[in-house]
């Protein structure tokens, strides 16, 4: 399906990136004005017509029905835990081993709701419409307690594997599965490349070497939401603690 819509984009990108480029030495818009039907190319409308017709297509593509209305929160949301769990089960079987946790930043999230009812492609472009890849990296429990200390401080990210409070901007009784975190032994989890690179101030994590897929995180939630809805499990999430406040 990625490539697909790949397909339908490519000849735009490939016409326009032909053309001369030209900088402007000035721009009064008070008295310039763009309009009437004699500057429309309708000849090059209707060459790029099938394209966005193929593309409008692609995006209305029903992919499953979400039960009830999905919400982006902090310190925790049930969209932000929907697409957590979707990118940990999909980097597990993308790289073929167990993951401890994956993280979504909250920046990446780029709608607030999936409304419940009808999910279609386009919803998971609006959700996340960077290109981002799937990462996997290795890390002691030191670094990733400094990690789990940046999301903190940022008031919470979407996590799947792990349980966390927030005091003082600190992560504070943290458990990967049911077990304490412990600062000498090793985790594996998962990220975009963006975040693995250093992104949103992750200085801690772009010094470790990453595995990095061939598959974008925004696919992974698509494959994912076609899978629960093929299986008949519903499209749904709760709030479980996984993130809070300490009292």
């Amino acid at each position: 399906m990625k490539r697909k819509i790949y397909a339908a984009i490519l000849p735009c990108i490939i016409i326009l990136s032909c053309r001369l480029s030209y900088q402007p030495r000035s721009v009064q818009y008070s008295t310039y004005h763009v309009a009437g039907q004699h500057l429309l190319d309708t000849s090059f409308v209707s060459f790029l017509q099938p394209y966005g017709d193929s593309l409008h297509s692609a995006m209305q593509i029903v992919l499953a029905t979400a039960k009830t209305t999905l919400q982006k929160k902090q310190p925790e949301g049930t969209l932000g835990n929907f697409l957590a769990d979707a990118l940990r089960e999909s980097a597990a079987e993308i790289f073929n081993t167990p993951v401890d946790a994956a993280f979504l930043n909250p920046g990446g999230i780029r709608k607030s709701y999936l409304k419940s009812g009808t999910i279609t492609v386009g919803n998971l472009y609006e959700i996340m419409p960077f290109d981002n890849l799937v990462a996997l990296q290795e890390i002691s429990g030191r670094v990733l307690q400094d990690f789990l200390n940046l999301t903190a401080a940022k008031g919470g990210w979407p996590v799947a594997g792990i349980t966390m409070k927030i005091k003082n901007n600190k992560a504070v009784d943290v458990k990967i599965g049911a077990n304490p975190l412990d600062s000498n032994a090793r985790y594996r989890i998962v990220n975009s490349d963006y975040i693995v690179h250093g992104g949103d101030n992750c200085d801690m994590l772009k010094v470790i070497p990453a595995k990095i897929a061939d598959y974008l995180v925004r696919d992974a939630f698509i494959d994912y939401i076609s899978k629960q809805n093929a299986q008949g499990k519903s499209i749904t999430s709760r709030i479980e603690d996984r993130v809070s406040y300490a009292q």
